[in-house]
């Protein structure tokens, strides 16, 4: 599962050393391109991640919360909670729903109501 990886990766990086895209795959199972699109997913979440491709990548400050696995009906929940914030909460709602549609593949967006 997709976020299960995105959590492993963001394990891998956490080691505060600066790991390559190659051993990254390595680790993961998957491939080379796949890690840079994870990569870009995470930076999308608002994960500070360092480094580039070709030379590796760190893991920069910690967030305040780190990521968290969610099933789907989590996430369901999650989007329906968001998407019935009142005024006060607009604005964060926005931005918390960006995040998380940016760590879901555009083909599984309407699944999740995203």
């Amino acid at each position: 599962m997709q976020n299960e990886r995105l959590t492993q990766l963001y394990l891998e990086l956490a080691s505060g050393n600066t790991v390559t895209a190659n051993a990254l795959a390595d680790a993961l199972g998957v491939s080379k391109p796949t890690v840079h699109r994870d990569i870009e997913r995470l930076r999308g979440a608002g994960m500070p991640i360092k480094g580039t491709t070709n030379v590796g990548y760190s893991l920069g400050d910690a967030p305040e919360i780190p990521p968290l696995l969610l099933t789907a009906d989590e996430l369901r929940a999650l989007t329906a909670g968001i998407k019935s914030a009142g005024p006060a909460h607009a604005e964060a709602a926005r931005s918390l729903l960006d995040k998380v549609r940016a760590l879901i593949p555009p083909r599984s967006r309407k699944k999740y109501g995203l």
